[in-house]
């Protein structure tokens, strides 16, 4: 071989190589879905992006914080490929900011009253009572959804101007009832399946769904990217794993 055709062929294998430094990282990150989603939903999904990896081949990335957190986040341009939140208020104002073009529910939950004993409240006079002067942890009453639900239920039950001074707030519903679960707050207000996580709590009272909003998780994709974990997640298999974890199908709504 001359030199001239020598030299040629070593920058051909030069460009090739450059190319594929340059393209395999592209490929990687094209091959990664980001999931923003509702602190009340780190278990589910958590096993349900496991299953999405092993049935799609892609790799997944989660985040989790409290949907008041993740909406604006995405609103600001965060690299999300899908977001998840814990009700259809969220998903609107995501929709009236442009930053999806529409949401799609795929689940409910039960809002309950939780507390270290097992002690069932029959009456919501009793819950005054089991506070004493003890604290009613609860999620952020204004942002996050968890916290205007159980606003909503102590109003409709005439119980707010007796508990309003007990509050303590917390950045999503999890930490609120990490409070509860260190024996700093007597009781707190969750959903049904933070209990299948936080298995050393209680359901004490169970919280009509006419005392506060319908509990309707809703998701959207922000990217074309996250159109197959959207279509995922309603599927028969991630439905099942979500019921698993203590959220109610649709139907039940």
């Amino acid at each position: 071989m001359s030199l001239q055709k020598l030299g040629l062929a070593v920058r051909g294998w030069f460009l090739a190589f450059a190319l594929m430094i340059t393209v395999a990282p592209q490929v990687a990150f094209g091959d990664t879905i980001t999931v923003f989603a509702a602190s009340s939903l780190r278990d589910a999904v958590g096993e349900i992006a496991a299953a999405f990896e092993i049935d799609t081949g892609h790799d997944t990335v989660l985040v989790f914080a409290a949907s008041s957190a993740i909406a604006r986040q995405v609103a600001r341009g965060a690299p999300a490929d899908v977001v998840l939140l814990a009700d259809q208020e969220w998903a609107d104002w995501l929709v009236g900011q442009g930053a999806i073009e529409a949401a799609t529910p795929f689940a409910g939950n039960r809002l309950v009253l939780i507390g270290r004993v097992e002690n069932a409240v029959t009456e919501v006079s009793e819950i005054a009572h089991l506070l004493g002067n003890g604290k009613l942890a609860m999620a952020q009453l204004d942002a996050v959804p968890a916290g205007r639900y159980g606003k909503a239920a102590l109003v409709s039950l005439d119980l707010w101007d007796a508990l309003e001074s007990h509050i303590v707030q917390a950045a999503n519903v999890r930490a609120a009832l990490r409070f509860v679960e260190r024996g700093e707050a007597p009781l707190g207000i969750g959903y049904a399946s933070d209990l299948v996580a936080l298995p050393n709590l209680s359901e004490l009272y169970a919280f009509g769904p006419d005392t506060h909003p319908t509990i309707l998780y809703s998701g959207a994709q922000v990217t074309p990217q996250g159109a197959d974990f959207m279509a995922y997640i309603q599927s028969i298999t991630a439905q099942n794993t979500l019921s698993l974890w203590g959220f109610l199908p649709l139907d039940a709504q």
